[in-house]
């Protein structure tokens, strides 16, 4: 183990590992971000530890079938295979970095952002079926959907993937994942280019409904058709016929094949058609706004949340119990949820404006794009809870613990993280001018791209590995000004 942290140390084989991105315990799959020190090239490292599993190595097929897939493809949206090896424990797969949270990290657009999404992914699963013989992710969903900035969509983890040597891949044993598998993979019928567009369509219903993967099964009915429409009402009905298709139970009533669902999807306007029953409930929602007291405080929050989470707010104010609740876009601004356990939650997108969360417990929990800007989050557990692009402007996260969380380019100026634990978070391009980090704890910290401009980091264990950090005027740890 290298002295820097706890991570492999895998530098007699070229490679310094900077941080874990994720990892799979059932599967013994570790992932970490790394550098190759012959170029300094940041790559990614797939750690497969089969001596962990209990002696069971049956993830050794999927490690070589991922291998011998990606040494067939040159493709700028699949990141490129560059090495493998072994280890004591099992082995590892070297790929391509790419600068990009998967859906389930950021899994908050609006719909022609979901468009562009769609038609990205569509792109490469026309590479793939284009391929001879054509190739069959088989486990396609948010996690293996990388997106940058620009939208540009990567598909990654092909440990799944069957390669057709004649017109259709039968499948022995189901694989991939329960909900986003098409019923052909589940009753072990033949597999064919309709497949992936299968499980694309429920990874966008997943981002149009704000629903996570472990709960799309919810929206799934005994006929294994999927029950949305009533949740994407702001949706053209153009754009809900197209999706419905590519969910299709029975793959025949599917698009043939990526390119022709492409075709289908570019000339549909994906808003529309539902404007005049929006400007409806918008009137409605003004003159039904709903107005509970807890615990002292009058909480105030739109009509326009659906029933079911008016419902979970109500028991949130009155119980600060709401693990797993799905609460995305819902107002809680100013709203008394001191202690509260909100563990895996969805809060994307949610106004938590002024709101009090002290010693709240939002451990996993999703908050993209969330609003928290002069929060108290004191004392809060955050523990690896999703924060992408999050409004944490003055907040008040003294002595959080954010271990692992997710900040990429959340916004952090002003805010006070005095004695947080912020060991192995990814503040990538985040904003932390002005902040005040004294004394916080931030070894194995991802601050590449990262303003600091002006925070304190007196005292900070600061033992990370910095690029492109801004720290411009900051008080460092060792309480000398950076100029």
């Amino acid at each position: 183990m290298n002295q820097m942290s706890n991570y492999p140390d895998f530098s007699q084989l070229g490679y310094q590992v900077i941080r874990e991105l994720g990892r799979n315990r059932e599967a013994g799959r570790i992932t970490y971000q790394a550098t190759a020190l012959n170029s300094d090239q940041e790559v990614v490292i797939k750690e497969f530890r089969f001596a962990d599993t209990a002696g069971d190595w049956s993830s050794f097929k999927a490690y070589q079938r991922e291998i011998e897939v990606l040494q067939q493809m040159q493709y700028s949206r699949i990141p490129q295979y560059l090495n493998s090896f072994e280890t004591p424990a099992g082995f590892c797969l070297v790929q391509e970095y790419k600068n990009a949270p998967s859906l389930a990290e950021r899994c908050s657009f609006n719909p022609e952002e979901i468009k562009q999404i769609a038609l990205s992914v569509l792109e490469i699963l026309a590479y793939l079926q284009r391929r001879t013989p054509p190739i069959i992710h088989r486990d396609i969903k948010p996690e293996n959907i990388l997106v940058d900035q620009q939208l540009n969509a990567y598909l990654v983890d092909f440990g799944l993937a069957r390669i057709r040597s004649g017109e259709v891949a039968m499948s022995s044993v189901a694989a991939g994942t329960p909900g986003f598998m098409p019923p052909e993979e589940q009753f072990g019928r033949p597999l064919t280019k309709a497949s992936d567009l299968y499980s694309l369509g429920v990874t966008l219903i997943c981002l149009l409904t704000g629903t996570r993967s472990i709960a799309i099964g919810n929206l799934i009915d005994d006929n294994y058709r999927f029950d949305f429409k009533q949740l994407v009402t702001q949706l053209s009905s153009s754009f809900v016929e197209w999706l419905t298709k590519m969910v299709e139970p029975n793959l025949k009533n599917r698009f043939d094949n990526a390119v022709v669902a492409m075709t289908a999807l570019k000339p549909i306007d994906v808003v529309g058609g539902g404007l005049k029953s929006r400007k409806k409930a918008a009137v409605l929602g003004l003159t039904s706004i709903g107005i509970i007291a807890g615990l002292g405080a009058m909480m105030i929050y739109p009509a326009l949340t659906t029933p079911r989470q008016e419902t979970l707010v109500k028991r949130l104010l009155e119980t600060k119990e709401c693990e797993k609740c799905d609460l995305h876009g819902v107002n809680l601004k100013g709203a008394n949820l001191g202690n509260a356990n909100l563990r895996d939650a969805n809060l994307q997108g949610a106004n938590l404006e002024f709101a009090n969360l002290g010693n709240a417990n939002l451990q996993e929990a999703y908050l993209d794009n969330a609003k928290l800007g002069s929060a108290n989050l004191g004392s809060a557990n955050l523990e690896f809870a999703k924060l992408g692009s999050a409004d944490l402007g003055s907040a008040n996260l003294g002595s959080a613990n954010l271990r692992g969380a997710f900040l990429a380019s959340g916004n952090l100026q002003g805010a006070n993280l005095e004695f947080a634990n912020l060991r192995g978070v990814n503040l990538g391009s985040a904003n932390l001018g002005s902040a005040n980090l004294g004394s916080a704890n931030l070894k194995d910290a991802y601050l590449e791209g990262t303003n600091l401009e002006g925070a304190n980091l007196k005292g900070a264990k600061l033992d990370t590995k910095l690029r492109n950090a801004n720290f411009k005027g900051a008080i460092m740890p060792d309480g000398t000004k950076h100029r």
